[in-house]
């Protein structure tokens, strides 16, 4: 029975990675900004509004997923996920035209940004049930997939993007796939946006659910063997429902250090791909011979490797030293990177930054699932999450839109991202205050276990005492009648 659990919590992690890549070819959005606007003459807060939408909606949806999840199971929910997912995009490609920028508001921002949020919440939620040893590290591999979704998703799709030939000369099916696999860098046409629409919602549509398909949860109760948690993985504390931790000055700290954190790293991640090509003027950092895989050695390609490590790395690092000072170090780091994002003026620059960016942005979606795990426990974790998520909703309206109204005001990146890096020095701070907060409310559940010992303790001597008494007077009475 133990080996069976053991492998069956590693298939689950094997299908919440396959769900997370696919969404999380959202990152990647920039791809899209060059051919919506060539295509329809929008300006940059015109297309960065889709970003926003999609982002807001993803984070408001994931408190009835979370709901939902947490009753029903991760499988079902995921693939409603999915469905959503691939509607969105096939819509999108009959519906988006130059008058209607509303239609791309509806369809990739509303309809696709639901199917994230239904589908993003439950490999989480059940990868941390099985692996309550590891929290963050396996909340950092299982959400990786959706920091490297753009890793995949940019290259191909930039390729793709492209309008078909003068004749109308578009490509085949078999192209199409080597294009995708990155073993082609096609012949300088491409498919359209609308077909690529189509090609996406399908493909997209079909991979959440295989691996949604993987998904399940253990048996309530369920821990691996032998296995007792440490100082530093924060003891769980008991399941909280969600009325309860939105009551709690921790969980309200934690959702505003949220907000910062992560509006400062999508301010810079909805204009990547047009940020670093200016400043490259059309160079590459990957050499001829690599062929279609050179798009890992571009700059959103990089982006999105280091997100995804990130998220592995600072989910490792927090187990060890723990959620709220992982927090802030990461935090200080990514504020540096921004301080120093106002002078970038060469390639090699563009690809510390891209790396250095990736990395602390992808940290934020590790620790704060492991925060809500562990100050509130995973039975109630889909609603719970998703209720500290709906920060990232506010982050999605902060973040893109502000920078595309700065960006088309100044046509520069300096002022958007001096902003961005003190909100994340600001997020700093907040995390020391969320780690003196969650130190006092250990220290408050020990002080009340170590009561609660004693109490018992003296409960037990008392009823010891009692049932005493009578036996020794039942020895005087035998050696009287003696």
């Amino acid at each position: 029975m133990t080996e069976n659990h053991n492998s069956t919590r590693w298939t689950v992690l094997a299908g919440a990675m396959i769900v997370q890549i696919i969404l999380g070819t959202v990152y990647a959005f920039s791809v899209f900004v060059k051919p919506l606007e060539m295509e329809f003459g929008w300006d940059r807060t015109t297309t960065q509004w889709a970003f926003s939408i999609a982002l807001l909606t993803f984070a408001a949806v994931m408190i009835p997923a979370g709901r939902l999840q947490d009753r029903i199971g991760p499988r079902k929910v995921a693939s409603i996920g999915g469905i959503l997912l691939g509607l969105s995009f096939l819509l999108g490609s009959v519906l988006v035209a130059e008058s209607r920028p509303w239609s791309l508001y509806l369809t990739y921002g509303v309809l696709g940004g639901a199917g994230i949020g239904f589908a993003y919440v439950c490999p989480i939620a059940a990868a941390m049930k099985w692996f309550p040893d590891k929290k963050g590290l396996v909340t950092g591999l299982s959400v990786a997939g959706f920091g490297a979704g753009a890793l995949f998703f940019a290259g191909p799709a930039s390729t793709l993007l492209l309008p078909p030939g003068p004749g109308g000369e578009s490509m085949g099916l078999s192209q199409i796939v080597l294009v995708a696999l990155g073993i082609s860098q096609g012949s300088g046409f491409g498919i359209g946006w609308k077909t690529f629409f189509i090609f996406h919602g399908v493909t997209g549509a079909v991979a959440v659910l295989l691996g949604a398909s993987l998904l399940k949860n253990p048996e309530p109760g369920w821990r691996p063997p032998a296995w007792k948690a440490n100082r530093a993985q924060n003891t769980e504390h008991t399941d909280t429902e969600w009325n309860e931790m939105l009551n709690t000055p921790l969980a309200c700290m934690m959702w505003i250090t949220f907000i910062f954190g992560a509006t400062s790293g999508l301010m810079a991640i909805g204009q990547w791909k047009p940020l670093t090509s200016a400043i490259m003027n059309g160079k590459t950092f990957a050499p001829d011979w690599m062929g279609g895989f050179g798009r890992f050695m571009e700059p959103v390609g990089i982006l999105a490797i280091f997100n995804a490590i990130g998220r592995i790395f600072w989910g490792k690092v927090s187990d060890l030293i723990d959620r709220p000072r992982a927090m802030m170090i990461m935090f200080l780091f990514q504020g540096m990177a921004f301080m120093l994002l106002v002078n970038i003026n060469s390639p090699i620059a563009v690809f510390i930054a891209s790396a250095w960016v990736g990395l602390n942005f992808g940290g934020i979606f590790a620790l704060f699932p492991s925060a809500t795990a562990d100050y509130f426990g995973t039975k109630n974790l889909g609603i719970n999450y998703g209720w500290i998520f709906t920060a990232y909703g506010v982050a999605g309206i902060l973040g893109p839109v502000v920078g595309g109204v700065l960006y088309d005001a100044t046509h520069a990146y300096v002022i958007a991202f001096v902003f961005a890096g003190i909100l994340c020095f600001v997020a700093a701070g907040c995390s020391v205050v969320i780690w003196s907060l969650a130190r006092n409310r250990d220290n408050t559940l020990l002080h009340g276990n170590k009561i609660a010992a004693l109490q018992e303790m003296q409960h037990l001597r008392l009823i010891d005492e009692t049932e005493a008494v009578p036996s020794i007077h039942n020895k005087e009475c035998v050696t009287q009648n003696l």
